[in-house]
């Protein structure tokens, strides 16, 4: 059965109100330049962050209470759910990366149509449940502009860029796919700005992905313990989707399953390409990550290689590239 809202679009739509009026009386400290000021919205309750860009900032939406943007548990969101980063776009400008963290519970925008991972041109405003999350564009590079391209996670152009929510209905026509990919739809926002949302291939697990062997085009990981080791390669490519590590069923490798432990969170890492850059996002977890003996939430991974520590004990050796 195909996945629907739990909240209609009026319900999102006096959300929005709700958080702009608590945020109103709430700016920020330091007023960004540019970036993105995030918000959750559950029944009367908002919290929000200021996401800068160009930072490498990220923010993590879940029900754990590491997460940088918290949702009361329950069963309509999953403890790690969301990651959110700000991305440069071909425009010049910069805007919004959405990813859903391979949970069985899909974002709707205002079309009703599932999804799992947009990039975002203005402002945001999705579904997850019962709850609504935003995130409105702060500064002078803010974009307004269609997107023809997306350099986070698309490798060729949207196939249209006709609305999904104003394309006329045609007699007898099949419905439209459950998840769109690489089509860009533009939707009007309550105040009259236009966004222009472009989906995306959702986050891989390394499951998906094994190779008999490492060889052009694809890179080498290995986890180590005390007592196991076990090695994966993937393709270069699924880094520009993102590809998460933990010990949630869609983490796991076959080989992976034995050297990981209750250390480690289900949910523990997110492996990400921006541009020509290959970053390690450690998600909010309970244990942490560690590089060079020192706690990290983000570490870039140069061509060399490096080794990371996940929780107490467990080493990811990312193997350079020959």
């Amino acid at each position: 059965m195909m996945a629907q809202p739990r909240i209609d679009v009026a319900t999102m739509r006096r959300a929005l109100s709700t958080a702009e009026a608590v945020m109103a009386l709430n700016p920020p400290e330091s007023p960004m330049t540019e970036g993105y000021r995030l918000f959750r919205v559950s029944g009367g309750d908002v919290a929000w962050l200021d996401l800068p860009a160009n930072s490498g900032a990220y923010a993590v939406f879940g029900s754990h209470p590491r997460c940088d943007v918290k949702f009361a548990p329950g069963d309509d969101v999953c403890v790690r759910h969301l990651v959110a980063t700000c991305c440069n776009l071909g425009d010049g400008g910069f805007g919004l990366r959405l990813m859903d963290l391979q949970t069985s519970i899909p974002f709707f925008v205002d079309d009703d149509v599932p999804r799992r991972s947009i990039v975002v041109s203005g402002p945001l405003l999705v579904r997850i449940g019962k709850h609504v999350v935003g995130g409105l564009p702060v500064g002078s590079r803010s974009s307004s502009r269609v997107l023809q391209v997306s350099s986070c996670g698309m490798s060729e152009p949207p196939r249209s860029l006709e609305s999904v929510s104003e394309r006329p209905a045609l007699e007898g026509a099949a419905p439209p796919p459950a998840l769109t990919e690489g089509i860009t739809t533009s939707h009007r926002f309550t105040r009259g700005e236009i966004s222009h949302i472009t989906s995306v291939r959702p986050v891989s697990h390394i499951e998906e992905m094994g190779a008999p062997r490492a060889k052009t085009g694809y890179v080498r990981l290995t986890l180590q313990s005390s007592e196991r080791s076990a090695a994966v390669e993937l393709p270069e490519k699924a880094l520009d989707d993102g590809v998460l590590l933990g010990r949630a069923d869609n983490c796991l490798d076959r080989g992976l399953r034995a050297v990981l432990s209750t250390h480690i969170s289900r949910t523990h890492l997110l492996l990400l390409r921006d541009g020509t850059e290959i970053m390690a996002l450690d998600l909010c977890s309970t244990n942490g990550t560690r590089y060079a003996g020192q706690k990290v939430r983000r570490v870039m991974v140069p061509a060399e290689g490096l080794a990371l520590t996940l929780g107490p004990e467990l080493t990811l050796i990312w193997h350079p590239q020959t």
